[in-house]
């Protein structure tokens, strides 16, 4: 779309230094950012906190090595992106499988027998990207550093990724509020859950303050001794798997690459690797510990990688105590990541007051104050891609979403005589509809004149890539393009991940908000196991939005037999029939 727009999907660079300086002038600037911000914590004052439980189960002491059936179901995984250190094209590896598969797979297997990583796999690709479109490219700090690593190099790592999680699920080491790089977990999960949390207690007559906070280069300035000892102590792994880990962090290099002049490479002395599959998964693991510190003051949390919030609720006389109580929690938070390397950029970290306008009224409070500054209360916050305003009614999220979805459909009708039915489809499914059912969860029990403005989206669309005109009639044509309208898409996200509940494919903290409904005395009907326990709310635009409410509410009132289907596929084709049916 964007080369038929005549706009370039690259990102802009500086036009005030000369392009052959600018990949050495992005490498110093990344580089020191990160030495300022190390430099700086080693001079603040801090208390060591408690060091959390040691790992008592058995211990991880070696890989086990694959065979060709093991690697190439793992290779066949991943996606094919070359990068620049890659020494063919990734395509050759799918086209020529066979001739190559021994020999890649004698280099994981003497990787994972000996402990070691080698030096070549170690050595990132950097490209600068500009964080957002409305920044000035000529700031190099609007920048951030975009890695890229040799393909073989990921591959190794999504071997080790497997066998670590395999021993962290096991013996059932992973923070249960951590969603992030986790099997049936994602940010609508994680918000579901926070916000099923603030509807709750928005029923109850109370007010939740809720702090986002901000991490500077986090997966930049993680300590390597300091990880190693955890994975050690915390996480049981030890020996010849103790060894890789330390290897594949020790000795690892970066150079940034513009227009293939590339700068001096730069050894990284602290860090998780940018774009690796493993170095995600190693911060979470790093940062496990503030769960004891969150827990020991009583204050709810949910991390999603190093998106970290807090919360909690009170009446609302309370709220100078409710505040302070969170502004305690963060000063031990601040207290903990100076202690390990992780810098609270407090000029970022957010707070928000929730509840119905009424009760939010009665709040005395209006910032909340942190050790170096004071964070005034905002009106809405975005919070993993999605606006909450204080009331939680999603209106500024919804005029978002609309504003970005009219302009991509702006867009698209400025080439829509140039493009076939199915590619304006496929174009409008990519970047209007996935819009739309991004976290659409979240809109379950909204008031029609909400969800309608996003229906007014949907027909603008099918309308286009059908090139019908405005008076046409919308029902027609969303069957024709089998599109389920917005109102049916909510109901079908909803019932989706009510049924992973159910059976063992969604996070605990959404299963556990769910009961199974057990009727007083024997009824006829109470042969139905399925049907689920909608628990007592008293206010429709607060409990009865929750998903402990929606799950139950709309799950209930599906067809038994839709309800009975033994696996998650065929629940979702009957489903989408059953909906389509209505």
């Amino acid at each position: 779309m964007n080369d038929l727009l005549g706009c370039s999907s690259a990102s802009p660079l500086p036009n005030n230094i000369d392009p052959s300086k600018l990949s050495q002038a992005f490498s110093d600037y990344f580089h020191n950012k990160i030495q300022t911000i190390r430099d700086k914590l080693d001079k603040i004052p801090h208390q060591n906190s408690e060091t959390p439980p040691a790992f008592t189960g058995t211990p991880f002491t070696h890989f086990q090595p694959l065979t060709l059936t093991d690697l190439e179901k793992v290779l066949k995984e991943m996606t094919l992106k070359t990068c620049d250190l890659d020494p063919l094209p990734t395509q050759l590896y799918s086209d020529c499988l066979p001739e190559l598969l021994p020999s890649i797979l004698k280099i994981i297997n003497t990787s994972l027998q000996t402990g070691t990583v080698p030096n070549s796999f170690k050595t990132a690709i950097v490209k600068p990207l500009l964080k957002k479109p409305s920044l000035d490219p000529n700031t190099l700090s609007n920048y951030r550093p975009v890695s890229n690593l040799s393909f073989i190099s990921k591959l190794l790592e999504r071997v080790v990724l497997k066998q670590l999680n395999s021993h962290l699920l096991c013996n059932n080491l992973l923070s249960p509020l951590q969603s992030a790089y986790r099997p049936h977990h994602s940010t609508e999960t994680a918000l579901l859950k926070i916000t099923n949390d603030l509807l709750l207690a928005t029923d109850q007559a109370e007010i939740s303050a809720v702090a986002l906070l901000d991490l500077s280069a986090a997966f930049d300035t993680v300590d390597h001794n300091i990880l190693l000892q955890r994975l050690q102590h915390t996480f049981g792994i030890h020996s010849t798997a103790l060894s890789w880990f330390s290897s594949y962090l020790t000795d690892r290099y970066q150079t940034v690459s513009i227009d293939k002049l590339n700068s001096d490479p730069i050894r990284l002395e602290c860090g998780v690797p940018q774009g690796s599959v493993l170095g995600p998964v190693l911060f979470t693991l790093y940062t496990q510990p503030l769960d004891h510190i969150l827990d020991r003051h009583n204050v709810f949390h949910h991390s999603f990688a190093d998106d970290s919030q807090l919360h909690n609720s009170s009446s609302p006389d309370q709220s100078e105590s409710l505040l302070s109580s969170i502004s305690d929690t963060i000063t031990d938070v601040q207290n903990w990541m100076t202690e390990n390397k992780l810098q609270l950029n407090s000029n970022k970290t957010e707070a928000i007051l929730i509840g119905t306008t009424s009760k939010l009224s009665k709040a005395t409070s209006d910032s909340l104050q942190l050790s170096d500054s004071s964070v005034p209360l905002s009106s809405a916050v975005k919070n993993l891609g999605v606006t909450l305003d204080n009331t939680l009614s999603m209106k500024q999220h919804i005029s978002s979403v609309s504003r970005t979805c009219y302009f991509q459909l702006r867009r698209i009708a400025t080439i829509r005589k140039y493009l076939t039915t199915d590619a304006t489809a496929k174009l409008v499914t990519s970047t209007i509809l996935s819009r739309l059912d991004y976290c659409n969860s979240l809109l379950a029990g909204l008031p029609s004149s909400s969800i309608s403005r996003l229906q007014r989206i949907q027909n603008s669309s099918a309308r286009l890539v059908l090139r019908k005109k405005k008076r046409d009639h919308i029902t027609p044509l969303l069957n024709q393009l089998h599109w389920l309208p917005v109102p049916a898409r909510i109901t079908y996200k909803i019932n989706t991940l009510t049924y992973k509940c159910l059976h063992g494919l969604a996070p605990a903290y959404l299963s556990d908000s769910l009961s199974l409904y057990v009727p007083s005395r024997a009824l006829r009907s109470s042969a139905d196991s399925l049907k689920l326990n909608i628990p007592h709310t008293k206010l429709k635009t607060a409990g009865q939005r929750s998903f402990s409410f929606q799950a139950p509410s709309q799950w209930n009132t599906l067809p038994l037999p839709l309800r009975q289907q033994q696996s998650l596929e065929s629940f979702k084709s009957a489903l989408k029939t059953f909906l389509f049916s209505k």
